[in-house]
């Protein structure tokens, strides 16, 4: 197109009050109450999806820290904290801490042992944790969610996704204000009856923010000092007539008593083990690094739950094909003993995948 063309639809555009579409990041905002502001994608997601109601005021700027073994930035609200997770598409790039849950860890309870009442009438029962919903708290709870289509009416998915399942049902406690309330915990909030205040005052959310504080979401449990534990290994793995050089580096690893992607326990006698690894190519050539490449042993050499590493949540390592020099990151979940030796075996090969050369391993414990 001629410039004189483009010059004169630019006039027209501007003569009537049309600007063209641009992508822009959403200006500061600034709360005089906390001295504290918010901006750019965070200040869209809080605005869109709730803003002071479900969120609370910001009570910190955006700042770094270690969730699930991965540097995450984040800003913490009254009532909950927003994480930024750029690689997942929108809405998925902000996503909602799971502070009822976090909250319940700190204060030392096991929300598998709240009692289920079940279905007293008007309720919504969920499968996954036997938690039933009712009264002026579903509704509550169905009036907010996550916005994840065009459509203005909330469905339960968006709900699910804003304040997740439920951890109990509705039961009396006492807040940090010495008084007695009715509440009932969700993964990712805690809402509280409030009888005194006219609607929609009645129904609050706890402010899970001010009292989780600055601990991360999950504590990362440091490695054993143990001198058979080592925290690097350089390793050379043949393949036929190739031979590939990684730098395995067993970042950190946990037990845990509960799956938090699916809420299930383990078996009598075990637990979940949870590693993160990181994986880097030093061979000339490409090499591939997937998640079903690592195994768990026991004390008697036998491979543990093969295939249970693919109930794991949202650090799963990518199954990726690595360049020279190339490195990948993340976490494998795996069903193990409570007691006797483990090794963490990293096989890339499945034909004769434990022979001499053709694996690397770390003894997790003795």
């Amino acid at each position: 197109m001629p410039t004189r063309i483009l010059t004169i639809f630019a006039a027209l555009m501007l003569a009537f009050g049309l600007q063209p579409a641009v992508p822009t990041q959403a200006a500061q905002r600034c709360f005089s109450e906390t001295n504290q502001c918010i901006d750019g994608r965070i200040r869209e997601f809080w605005e869109q999806n709730g803003g002071l109601p479900v969120f609370g005021l910001p009570i910190g700027a955006v700042e770094r820290v270690l969730i699930e073994g991965k540097q995450v930035d984040i800003q913490r609200f009254e009532r909950n904290r927003l994480e930024l997770h750029p690689e997942n598409a929108r809405p998925y790039d902000v996503l909602v801490g799971r502070l009822g849950a976090d909250r319940l860890t700190q204060q030392g309870r096991d929300w598998f042992g709240f009692a289920k009442n079940g279905d007293t009438g008007g309720c919504r029962v969920f499968n996954e944790t036997g938690h039933a919903v009712c009264g002026k708290i579903l509704t509550a709870w169905r009036a907010n969610g996550l916005k994840l289509d065009s459509n203005g009416a909330v469905s339960e998915a968006e709900s699910l996704a804003l304040f997740g399942l439920p951890l109990s049902d509705l039961q009396t406690e006492t807040m940090a204000d010495g008084k007695q309330y009715q509440v009932q915990w969700f993964e990712r909030a805690r809402f509280e009856l409030h009888p005194e205040n006219a609607f929609p005052y009645n129904v609050l959310l706890g402010l899970l923010g001010n009292e989780v504080g600055g601990m991360p979401t999950v504590a990362v449990t440091p490695p054993p000092k143990d001198p058979l534990y080592e925290p690097q290994t350089t390793g050379l793995i043949a393949s036929g007539s190739h031979r590939f050089k990684y730098v395995m580096t067993l970042n950190n690893f946990h037990y845990e008593t509960t799956n938090k992607a699916d809420y299930s326990k383990p078996r009598d006698g075990y637990q979940f083990l949870i590693f993160n690894m990181t994986i880097t190519n030093l061979g000339p050539s490409t090499a591939h690094a997937a998640m079903y490449m690592f195994n768990v042993l026991d004390s008697n050499g036998r491979i543990l739950d093969y295939d249970y590493e693919y109930r794991i949540r949202d650090c799963a390592i990518d199954s990726v094909t690595l360049l020279p020099g190339g490195t990948t990151s993340g976490c494998t979940l795996f069903e193990v003993p409570a007691t006797g030796r483990l090794e963490i075996v990293y096989a890339p090969y499945e034909n004769d995948q434990f022979a001499p050369g053709r694996y690397i391993k770390w003894v997790v414990r003795q």
